[in-house]
């Protein structure tokens, strides 16, 4: 007949009960970081000739990052609201109602004018913008990055 004990038992216990909540801080540290790097990534490449050229900001300042955390589940979302990035990120084709407005001129035909406000009528016009991801192309550079940092981790707080 064989008989073992189990030496430290209480300790091996204790430490595989704590193993969960010590994952899930891992977990957020490593995803909130790599939402940063993404956000910061849309920010300074994407946003910034890369993929579009910025003209007033307003895109590339709206773009804004959510960490949400349950027991199970953690994520990261970067987005924006801006109502135009949609247009951008998936293209468009398509016609679009444009407003009455005001608007200066500095040429006409072709030539130079002392500047000049004019009434523009409100129009309808077609559009076809070309697919420009901005959101998507960012996180499918990083996504290798994702892995690794995930799994390195994961590795390091079960190895401790």
């Amino acid at each position: 007949m064989i008989t073992a004990h189990l030496v430290g038992d209480e300790r091996a216990l204790a430490r595989l009960r704590d193993l969960p909540v010590a994952i899930n801080s891992a977990l957020v540290r490593a995803i909130t970081k790599l939402g940063i790097d993404l956000q910061r990534n849309v920010q300074q490449d994407e946003l910034s000739g890369q993929m579009l050229a910025a003209r007033s900001g307003s895109l590339k300042s709206s773009i804004d990052l959510r960490v949400d955390q349950s027991a199970a589940v953690v994520t990261a979302t970067v987005f924006t609201d801006s109502a135009y990035a949609g247009a951008h990120e998936y293209g468009f084709s398509g016609t679009v109602n444009a407003r009455a407005s005001l608007r200066r001129i500095t040429e006409a035909f072709g030539r130079p004018i002392s500047g000049k406000i004019i009434s523009v009528r409100a129009h309808s016009r077609r559009m076809d913008l070309p697919k420009r991801s901005f959101l998507r192309s960012a996180l499918e550079d990083m996504a290798p990055a994702i892995r690794d940092e995930v799994e390195t981790s994961l590795r390091e707080t079960v190895t401790e």
